[in-house]
């Protein structure tokens, strides 16, 4: 069976060029390695933040550390492979070597071959508790003794959120339990994004070794990187998020663009936010933007949309590449995200960086941002103050508006310059390291 794998070290071609997708380690030498599994991976956008958290990560210590990704060889949903990426051998993006494999169970059968030739010195870092072929195969591994990894990290990427356990409940508190009864996590380092997630993980494993690292937002110089490295849509998207300067549309008093940009599922909540659009007068545009994942979902989204009045004008744009969601946001005049959960929320940050406020629950890291001057942070069940708050934004005009536009871009700028969450992270994989070297 351990033919199916290609050897990882290979030297470049004579007279490859600018080969984006060769093989092999880069030229440096890290003997600290971290094995990352991830259901989707770049070139996808379709799998939202977790997709957006490790290619930053990747970014930012790339240099530092030496990468290895498994990951599937298609986007989120999709029935065909990526045309730009070769499959079923490593192949270097960025600053990491990625490995991306079929859905099938040839795919399945290679990555137990590539984990277990995994060396004991390396790091195995999961994203997400509830995938089965990126979490729970590994888990289960290790417990087998099939796997040795020296050290086991885990992101649970704010699956023990209050409302992400509501979906799917009975499903997601019995393999809780059951794990906890076989010790299956025991030894496991979790990494949380922010406190909230920390005390979300000790609601469920209260013998639980957490690590605090914020997600690392993505810079102007990480995009570029990712550009050269793969082949994704050619367009000008060196351009961090926020920094191109375009003609905005005006505000004018009783009109309002508002936007949903996300996955279309239980827990973006997108059913609440247009069942808080029912109460809203003057002129109101909704656009929304994201693959409609959960089918069944959508066909209730649409019922309500069916009902909604004729001042609002709901439009479903369709799937959005991750390099364009910065110049949508700067067409609209509000962001309106009222998540069940998320333990970073990339899209707010974009959403800021771009200047258009956002209006969210108050279940994400964005706190405070009233006070800020740069959107609401609402509790989920306030549909009162939704509304409310999306009156005052259709009244608003175009003077006041602008100054808040300014202001949540500063704010993004301020928020990305913050050199502690590099270090904090770098300091997780350091100790990881130095764990499975013991």
């Amino acid at each position: 069976m351990t033919e199916l794998v290609e050897p990882f070290e290979k030297e470049k071609e004579p007279g490859g060029g600018e080969d984006h997708l060769r093989l092999g380690a880069a030229s440096r030498k890290i003997e600290e390695t971290i094995f990352i599994l991830v259901g989707n991976y770049i070139p996808g956008f379709k799998g939202g933040g977790p997709t957006r958290s490790i290619a930053n990560q990747v970014s930012a210590l790339g240099q530092e550390f030496r990468f290895k990704i498994i990951t599937l060889d298609r986007d989120l949903g999709d029935t065909l492979p990526y045309p730009s990426v070769a499959g079923n051998r490593w192949v270097r993006i960025g600053d990491a070597d990625v490995m991306y494999v079929s859905p099938g169970w040839r795919g399945f059968l290679r990555m137990i071959v590539l984990l277990r030739s995994m060396d004991q010195s390396a790091v195995l870092y999961l994203n997400g508790f509830f995938p089965r072929r990126f979490s729970m195969l590994a888990i289960f591994l290790q417990r087998l003794g099939l796997i040795h990894p020296g050290c086991l990290v885990l992101a649970p990427r704010g699956e023990f959120s209050p409302g992400a356990l509501q979906i799917k409940k009975t499903r997601k508190m019995l393999y809780i339990v059951l794990s906890r009864l076989l010790g299956l996590y025991r030894g496991v380092i979790w990494h949380a994004s922010t406190e909230l997630e920390r005390a979300d993980v000790l609601e469920c494993f209260r013998r639980a070794v957490i690590s605090i690292a914020g997600v690392i937002p993505q810079t102007r110089e990480s995009q570029e990187r990712l550009t050269r490295s793969v082949a994704l849509p050619r367009r000008d998207i060196g351009e961090q998020p926020g920094t191109t300067e375009r003609t905005r549309p005006q505000k004018i008093s009783g009109h309002l663009c508002i936007v949903f940009v996300s996955r279309i599922s239980p827990m973006k909540n997108l059913l609440t936010a247009l069942r808080i659009l029912q109460g809203v007068s003057g002129d109101v545009a909704f656009d929304i933007y994201g693959p409609a994942e959960d089918a069944g979902y959508w066909n209730k989204c649409k019922t309500v949309i069916g009902t909604l009045p004729a001042n609002v004008r709901v439009q479903y744009i369709g799937e959005v590449e991750h390099d364009r969601v910065s110049d949508v946001f700067a067409e609209y005049d509000l962001f309106l995200f009222p998540t069940l959960g998320e333990n970073y929320g990339h899209v707010i940050y974009e959403s800021l960086a771009a200047g258009c406020p956002v209006l969210i629950s108050d279940r994400t890291p964005w706190r405070e941002l009233q006070d800020a001057g740069v959107g609401w942070d609402i509790p989920i069940d306030d549909t009162e103050r939704f509304t409310t708050i999306l009156q005052q934004c259709v009244d608003a005009d175009d003077e006041s508006y602008a100054a808040f536009r300014a202001r949540a871009k500063e704010y993004a700028e301020r928020f990305v310059a913050n050199p502690e969450v590099v270090e904090a992270n770098r300091k997780l994989f350091k100790n990881a390291v130095a764990a499975a070297t013991e």
